[in-house]
């Protein structure tokens, strides 16, 4: 669904099975974040072509390794397109991230990073995202900010009234704690999580992070 100009989201809601919700942005290269399970993308092609997308995504940006992000970029790569991951995040998916998969039963695509994200600047056409690394959940662990849209494509790293876990190998709760902060600080009117409900304007988005610090941050 579209929720902005070049802007499109594609929500997981299933409750029986695990998956993540994805999100398009369009009028550069058409760019796919966090495009979920391989034997489950049938639903995000499925809502790219109710918009009116019938290509494949030229690029797949990963705000973190985990399986259940990331496993359908390895057929997405087949069809030509580009991946883009955090230096440190691949780091990690070659060592504890691989192990962590392996002990939990799931597949984990062997992957070649076309882009090295690194903290800065990404340029998708007219349009520049910011890339904010934020470990906690993972090592290399990103979200991504379009000022444009005062929009942050947020991963795991915080959600709906929730924070993402970090009793995974790799997590680090006092990691996460300054990762939130420094996202808080933003100009932020939407979150779009990786999971669950976006979070919807200002003073809601304003209201979820207060609601964290208070509730979650004791806790990590």
């Amino acid at each position: 669904m579209q929720l902005a100009q070049g802007l499109y989201f594609y929500p997981w809601t299933q409750t029986t099975v695990n998956n993540c919700n994805s999100v398009l942005i369009s009028g550069g290269p058409l760019t796919l974040i966090d495009p979920g399970h391989s034997q489950l993308y049938g639903h995000v092609e499925n809502g790219l072509a109710g918009d009116g997308f019938r290509e494949a995504p030229e690029l797949v940006v990963m705000t973190h390794c985990h399986p259940d992000h990331l496993e359908a970029a390895a057929q997405l790569q087949r069809q030509g397109a580009k991946l883009a991951m955090h230096s440190d995040e691949i780091a990690y998916m070659n060592g504890e991230g691989r192990a962590l998969a392996s002990a939990l039963g799931m597949n984990f695509p062997d992957l070649t990073m076309d882009i090295i994200l690194d903290e800065g600047e990404l340029t998708l056409g007219e349009e520049t995202l910011q890339v904010i690394h934020t470990p906690g959940h993972s090592p290399g662990h990103v979200c991504l900010y379009w000022p444009t849209h005062k929009v942050l494509i947020a991963g795991d790293l915080v959600f709906a009234q929730g924070v993402g876990r970090v009793d995974f190998p790799g997590g680090s709760g006092e990691q996460l704690k300054d990762s939130i902060k420094k996202v808080a600080a933003l100009d932020i009117e939407l979150v779009l999580p990786g999971h669950g409900p976006i979070v919807k304007g200002k003073e809601q988005v304003d209201k979820n992070f207060a609601l964290i610090e208070k509730f979650y941050f004791p806790m990590l």
